[in-house]
């Protein structure tokens, strides 16, 4: 052992170790809380504003919900009026162009037909017109230029060929075309203008469902399937009638289009001139010279 160690050892023996003290605590200090209760009527009033609050949030939430829903219903509401008001005014333009396309066949009619009725030139104009929108194929001034060529809007016409009726057709065709429509045939039939009017028109939308040229529908119309082949390959079989008769109704058709694209104004000498038709009178068929018979009025002065 050295000395120093023996130096240590000897102090440690002459001052002895002490035993620790107890740490001195202080006593815990007790802590009181106080609670201190408010009024019970603040309590209650802060609850009643709070739910007022979330109530009105509620209401407002529930009043514009209803509001958008009235909008949303006002708006179709709109869009509905707006379409039925977009659908009669289409009406009305239809129902205008239709009576005005009537009027001027009707009154085509009359000048094509010195001798029909102004009922039997609207009747006619109105079966064409009506074939025409059953048959959309067939343009309404088409059947117009070929009852004008064919007989001059006669009923009882009857070519040498055995043609019949307003757009002359055969009875062979006829009978076949009024079968398909649901009628009896028989050898008056063709001379009904309801019955041949329908029948050229089914006989039109038929032709030009085989051709898309009018020219060919005009010469198999006229001449049979035959004739409408000699008229597409230019040949010298094609029968004078068809060569003739399809520039014939090819141009009054374009005449008739320019017309009625750019129609006058309707005049009513058509039903002055009606009045003295024979049949047009209470007392009967006007006599032939009555009308200068009758005494010249008075001058006026």
């Amino acid at each position: 052992m050295s000395r120093t160690d023996e130096a240590a050892i000897l102090d440690l023996d002459e001052h002895p170790l002490r035993p620790l003290a107890a740490v001195r605590r202080d006593a815990p200090r007790t802590r009181t809380i106080v609670i201190r209760h408010q009024a019970g009527w603040q309590t209650w009033g802060l609850l009643v504003v709070c739910v007022l609050l979330m109530a009105a949030v509620l209401l407002g939430h529930w009043t514009l919900r209803s509001l958008d829903a009235r909008h949303l219903a006002d708006q179709a509401t709109l869009t509905r009026m707006e379409g039925k008001i977009q659908r009669l005014e289409s009406s009305m333009s239809f129902d205008s162009r239709r009576r005005q396309m009537l009027m001027g066949m009707r009154d085509h009619i009359m000048k094509v037909n010195t001798h029909v009725s102004l009922g039997d030139a609207y009747r006619y104009a109105e079966l064409a017109l009506n074939a025409s929108e059953k048959y959309p194929a067939v343009d309404p001034l088409l059947l117009l230029a070929i009852g004008t060529v064919e007989s001059r809007y006669e009923t009882n016409a009857t070519s040498t060929a055995d043609a019949r009726g307003l757009y002359q057709i055969w009875p062979s065709t006829g009978r076949l075309l009024l079968r398909s429509l649901g009628w009896q045939y028989d050898d008056g039939a063709l001379y009904d203008p309801e019955k041949n009017t329908e029948a050229a028109a089914l006989y039109l939308d038929i032709l030009f469902t085989t051709y898309s040229d009018p020219a060919l529908v005009l010469a198999e119309y006229n001449g049979g399937p035959l004739n409408a082949g000699y008229f597409r390959a230019r040949v010298g079989q094609l029968a004078a009638e068809t060569r003739n008769y399809v520039p014939q109704v090819l141009s009054l058709h374009e005449r008739l289009l320019r017309q009625f694209a750019q129609p006058e104004p309707q005049q009513l000498q058509f039903m002055h001139l009606d009045a003295h038709r024979q049949g047009k009178t209470l007392a009967g068929p006007v006599p032939e010279g009555a009308a200068a018979a009758r005494p010249a009025p008075p001058p006026r002065r």
